[in-house]
């Protein structure tokens, strides 16, 4: 994840908070959901957005990502949306004790949209993805729309890429989905602007119970966020 300093970095007096830049390509939405608060969550920690316009460079502030922590013979990674160490460990084919114990200061029950946690035992290089070679004629957008990337993505697993030169030859890190496709039993809901846990579950004849039963890696608060994948079960 990218943090650069700011001549005019605001200043954010909860200890709980700290400043992000923006960064290209960057919405509230995509912020908000970068570290897994909802859009009213943000405006409420930066007021004075309501009367300012979202450019490159402003520094906002955001909820307090945990540092990372020490990885050796490992390879960082950066907790997404709907993320589980369960899932995680089941992803990376780790047992999840060995994940636990090589990331003692993380809650497994409270990971943070953007942390970084060590995955232990995986090879550098790319090891949370696929890469790939840029081919002659490659536009930024096709590599995009290909993937189903937003480019703090890709820039997230390809540090020294720059987005406004398009090299052919260039490999490219592309991480994986780690979404999980719905049951046979579950059709797939796409969050949209005003959803709630509530509102998705009444509409659908559940319970908010009934709903995260059938969203394990989903928090409540997953479900105030514009784009999250819900598998709605056929009760």
């Amino acid at each position: 994840m990218i943090y650069r300093q700011n001549q005019n970095q605001v200043q954010c007096p909860n200890v709980n908070t700290m400043p992000y830049v923006v960064q290209p390509g960057d919405t509230l939405n995509s912020i908000a959901a970068r570290f897994g608060i909802n859009l009213v969550g943000l405006l409420e920690l930066n007021p004075t957005l309501r009367l300012r316009t979202l450019t490159v460079g402003m520094s906002l502030c955001v909820p307090r990502v945990p540092q990372r922590p020490p990885c050796v013979n490992g390879a960082y990674y950066i907790i997404r949306e709907g993320d589980s160490f369960y899932n995680i460990a089941r992803t990376y084919e780790i047992p999840l004790n060995l994940l636990l114990e090589s990331n003692p200061d993380a809650n497994p029950y409270d990971l943070k949209v953007g942390q970084e946690i060590c995955i232990p035992n995986v090879p550098p290089g790319c090891p949370f993805g696929t890469v790939v070679t840029i081919q002659e004629g490659t536009r930024l957008s096709d590599i995009l729309i290909s993937y189903n990337l937003s480019l703090n993505e890709l820039i997230e697993f390809n540090r020294e890429f720059n987005p406004n030169v398009i090299v052919p030859g260039t490999e490219l890190c592309i991480p994986s989905e780690n979404f999980e496709a719905c049951s046979e039993n579950s059709t797939e809901y796409i969050i949209r602007t005003g959803d709630t846990l509530s509102t998705v579950a009444i509409a659908n004849n559940l319970t908010p119970s009934q709903l995260l039963i059938a969203n394990p890696s989903l928090r409540p608060a997953n479900f105030l966020i514009v784009g999250t994948r819900v598998c709605i079960p056929r009760m």
